[in-house]
């Protein structure tokens, strides 16, 4: 955003009338799904359906190349400083290029636990083989696992460990839980960068002290029912993790872009080591891609230039990410957290105050189930957003009948119905993009998921922000720990509280003494 004439002129594009006309722009153009389609090897995507035209994006190209854009994804991979809060490197592309030592080591020490597991050597504290896994974790330890998991488990003859993922503090979900599982065949991992996420610790406390009410439970040397991931090693072990129970990851891996090191682990539990390996390829693939391929024909700085002409210029507010396929249902929440946690951002990176608005509200869910919940307002309400329709090619039936209703959706966004006196009545003109996944394989999830990593990074960069930080996360997650301390202290009033929230903790705890209120 560093250029004024740059910006001036995208703004003037952005206010004229015929930008914002699918129907002017195809008419002008009608070979417009030629020129604004791109391709890597696992993905195809159309970008036709959008407000732009070619000298919108020309403009955006100079306004990537005024950010020194290429000059930042080289910082990236060279492993420079791209972390301005931390003054360190992002780690996350090392450990899924083949040539670098961070991806030996991490594939050898993850690889060299899963045999131990699959081969029986490790047993739990009940001195039984470990035939499920569950991972206790939140946020990035969470929800790249999950959806991975949730993408390939099927699909891998390789399988052979179920696993489950406990992530909220909330009693009822952990009683499902433990109702579920087969708690004496099973190994609990605690999955936590820093170790100090208190929804993770609580967790682990919870399944510590049921491990410790059932019959059996007599923990010998070498038998251990928990194990740890993580980044600081010295915590795990203060809680009694034994080293060979710990897998490490280093420190300049955020959290956000960690399913790729030790947090992955699910992922080889679930479908095997070389679902993983494979993963990893694709991802290595993507990485490629964006390091070497013009701004024109990157997928990842198009998909980010897109939309920063959405949020910036055309000042739209949110950003659905809807995928056509079941595999996928996760995608939308791990997007969520990567986009909105990474550049949800007041500060450039030279720590002065913005005066432009970064991440949209991201939002979405399975396609088919959304055309019955919120499509409508697509339709028929007065307002517009960029939205992302991802689907999978595949040869069955249904999945091509799922297919042929995203399709539709697009089309019928863009062209609307006319109704003379009838409410049936829409206006179209509502932009889209188009992804297509040539099909469902680790190889074709790991470029999916590199490619949106390197589209928050690439916004990033024309933001001039810090993508690798999350200091408001922190804030709600301090004032929670000082409520709860201060309730157990009976000193709730040395609190600088508001009285609506002074109320509500009263209302959730009536033990609160009332001079605590006053």
């Amino acid at each position: 955003m560093r250029d004024p004439s740059i910006n001036r002129l995208l703004t003037e594009a952005a206010a004229s009338p015929h930008i914002r006309n699918l129907h002017k722009l195809w008419s002008d153009n009608p070979e417009r799904h030629r020129q604004f389609t791109l391709e890597t090897q696992s993905l195809y995507l159309d970008l036709s359906k959008n407000w732009i035209d070619r000298d919108v994006i020309s403009l955006l190209h100079q306004l990537a190349d005024s950010c020194r854009l290429q000059q930042a994804i080289t910082k990236l991979f060279n492993g420079e400083v791209v972390n301005s809060t931390e003054q360190s490197a992002a780690g996350h592309t090392t450990l899924r290029d083949p040539n670098h030592r961070n991806y030996q080591n991490n594939l050898k020490a993850m690889f060299s636990l899963t045999d131990r597991i699959t081969d029986g050597d490790i047993k739990t504290a009940f001195g039984k083989p470990v035939k499920q896994w569950v991972n206790i974790g939140i946020g990035g330890s969470y929800l790249g696992p999950r959806l991975v998991v949730e993408a390939l488990t099927e699909l891998q003859s390789e399988s052979r460990i179920p696993v489950y993922f406990a992530a909220s503090v909330d009693d009822s979900l952990i009683n499902q839980l433990f109702q579920t599982i087969d708690i004496e065949h099973c190994l609990f991992c605690i999955s936590s960068k820093s170790f100090g996420t208190v929804e993770t610790l609580m967790n682990a406390r919870a399944i510590e002290q049921k491990l410790k009410t059932l019959p059996g439970y007599e923990p010998q040397p070498g038998q251990s029912s928990l194990m740890a991931i993580t980044a600081n090693t010295e915590k795990a072990r203060q809680i009694g993790i034994s080293d060979d129970m710990i897998l490490a990851f280093d420190d300049s891996i955020g959290g956000r872009f960690s399913l790729w090191s030790a947090i992955g682990f699910p992922i080889v539990m679930a479908a095997g080591k070389q679902a993983f390996t494979d993963l990893l390829a694709g991802a290595h693939q993507m990485d490629q891609h964006y390091r070497q391929t013009p701004v024109d024909k990157n997928l990842p700085a198009m998909m980010a230039l897109l939309a920063i002409w959405y949020r910036n210029y055309m000042e739209l507010s949110a950003y659905g990410c809807l995928p056509y396929d079941a595999r996928l249902r996760c995608l939308p929440q791990w997007l969520q957290q990567l986009m909105m946690e990474s550049t949800g951002k007041m500060h450039n990176n030279s720590g002065g105050v913005i005066d432009y608005p970064t991440s949209p509200w991201v939002f979405g869910d399975h396609g088919q189930l959304s055309q019955h919940a919120f499509f409508q307002a697509f339709h028929q309400g007065l307002d517009a957003l960029p939205l992302d329709f991802i689907g999978v090619i595949d040869g069955s039936p249904n999945q091509q009948f799922l297919l042929y209703n995203m399709l539709a959706q697009g089309a019928a966004l863009m062209k609307g119905q006319k109704e003379d006196n009838s409410m049936a009545g829409c206006p179209g003109n509502k932009p889209s993009t188009t992804l297509l996944m040539k099909r469902m394989d680790a190889k074709a999830m790991g470029e999916l998921l590199a490619m949106y990593e390197h589209m928050i990074y690439t916004q990033s960069v024309i933001w001039d922000i810090n993508c690798f930080d999350q200091p408001g996360v922190e804030l709600g997650k301090t004032l929670a720990r000082d409520i709860q301390d201060y309730v157990s202290n009976d000193s709730l009033n040395q609190l600088d509280l508001d009285p609506s929230t002074l109320s509500l903790i009263n209302q959730v705890n009536p033990t609160t003494k009332e001079s605590n209120h006053d």
